[in-house]
């Protein structure tokens, strides 16, 4: 007998084929897809201790965000002069390291973990890649975000960001956080787990990448990066290269290496990223706020690199903004052309390609049997058909985060008729306005 049943719904897979199935059922057991097909065919092999009536809305899988950086949801309008910032690196290193990264405290990553898992959670992101610094919590702040996302009930992959900016001893310690991290957390059915993450190749010395490759050898959790996310003189002037030839000369680069922004990589670079099968994760909102540029994502795509999306948890924490952001930049930038972004591409990059870049194509990204049951139930508001030839285009031109009605994760029902079943959401809200006015004061700003 299965858990759960949705009924009568417009499918739209996102499996190998693509497929649409115009009144479509879904039954779960457990925390995975055990049928999926015609409603009177599932509904004939199964009865479930609770049925959902999809009727006349349309199913699709959980979106996925591949890089966030949730507890610096409290930096979210904090008052600071931007005038004074000329470049990038300025705002770096004046503004976001020393008043929100440094002074960020434990309770400050769980509450702004619990509401940003929330926002998501209600617009349809089910699974989250995310990085922290947080070097004033360490040890255990990574305890404190796995709680937080443990509560909420959202899909997560967490690592600490590994830089020696400020000393070698935090490098050192974030290195350990995440490999005990890692050893306690990543277990088979596990929803919230580990990775290993290094801040930037020029923040983290070619020795902190070599022991970052070998531990996600010795554990199979993979690494994160912060790579060419502004032009590469920084990473030239301390160790003679640029970003990507020190990670390859470092043993770095893999199909486990989830690479985020890659806005000034070159041609050659681009290469090199389809030779070892490295993924991207591509923040173009975020990418426009800092006014760094803009990534050469059609050149990936046809070169057979995944990429998948991020919001970097600036502007929005909304997957579907970030991914009709993308959808739009990428014909007019880097080179004007409606065909460098087809809509198609943009929901892959939204749903199976996303679970590629974070390499759990196998347990989520498309709705099929023996996957987990990460799936959306959304209001059909579009004012034209959704069908088998739509339903894709609708994703992306007219689907709004206000139609997701439920939302399931790992099987379970965190968002029930757009009410979350997890938590208190207007506690984390709360609580999240007080964290954030604290962390202000004390970083001089208020």
């Amino acid at each position: 007998m299965a858990d759960l049943l949705i009924t009568r719904g417009k499918i739209g897979t996102m499996d190998g084929q693509r497929r649409f199935i115009e009144d479509g059922a879904i039954a779960v057991e457990g925390n995975r897809i055990v049928a999926i097909g015609p409603t009177s065919e599932v509904t004939a092999a199964h009865q479930a201790a609770r049925t959902i009536d999809a009727s006349g809305k349309v199913v699709l899988p959980g979106f996925i965000c591949t890089h966030g950086h949730m507890a610096a949801t409290l930096s979210h309008n904090m008052p600071v002069d931007f005038s004074k910032f000329t470049k990038f690196t300025d705002m770096m290193e004046m503004w976001w390291w020393p008043q929100v990264e440094d002074q960020t405290l434990a309770d400050d990553i769980y509450w702004a973990t619990k509401f940003a898992a929330a926002r998501m959670l209600k617009s349809g992101t089910t699974t989250i890649g995310d990085m922290l610094e947080a070097p004033s919590a360490l040890p255990g702040a990574l305890d404190h975000q796995a709680r937080a996302c443990d509560e909420a009930g959202i899909r997560a992959v967490l690592a600490f960001e590994a830089t020696e900016r400020t000393s070698k001893r935090l490098g050192q310690l974030a290195m350990e956080e995440n490999r005990r991290f890692v050893l306690e957390r990543n277990r088979p059915e596990a929803r919230v787990t580990g990775r290993f993450a290094c801040h930037t190749a020029y923040t983290a010395p070619p020795e902190m990448l070599r022991a970052a490759r070998h531990y996600a050898d010795e554990t199979h959790a993979g690494l994160f990066i912060h790579v060419a996310e502004f032009p590469p003189f920084l990473t030239v002037e301390r160790w003679g290269k640029p970003d990507p030839q020190v990670l390859e000369e470092a043993g770095f680069l893999g199909p486990d290496v989830l690479t985020i922004h890659c806005i000034h990589l070159t041609d050659a670079d681009i290469d090199l990223w389809a030779q070892h099968d490295v993924k991207v994760a591509h923040t173009p909102m975020s990418n426009m706020l800092g006014g760094i540029g803009v990534a050469k994502i059609p050149q990936m795509l046809a070169k057979g690199i995944t990429v998948g999306l991020g919001h970097d948890c600036f502007f929005t924490l909304e997957i579907l903004e970030v991914m009709r952001a993308a959808y739009l930049l990428h014909k007019v930038a880097p080179t004007p052309n409606p065909a460098n972004m087809i809509f198609f591409q943009a929901l892959e990059m939204a749903t199976i390609n996303g679970a590629k870049a974070l390499n759990l194509e196998r347990e989520i990204g498309s709705l099929e049997v023996g996957k987990k049951a990460d799936i959306l139930i959304t209001e059909d508001k579009c004012p034209t058909p959704v069908n088998a030839g739509t339903w894709m285009w609708y994703a992306v031109h007219d689907l709004s985060s206000a139609d997701i009605q439920t939302v399931i994760v790992d099987g379970r029902v965190v968002v029930d008729d757009r009410q979350l079943t997890t938590m208190d959401e207007e506690e984390a809200r709360r609580k999240s306005q007080e964290q954030a006015w604290a962390l202000w004061k004390r970083a001089g700003v208020v």
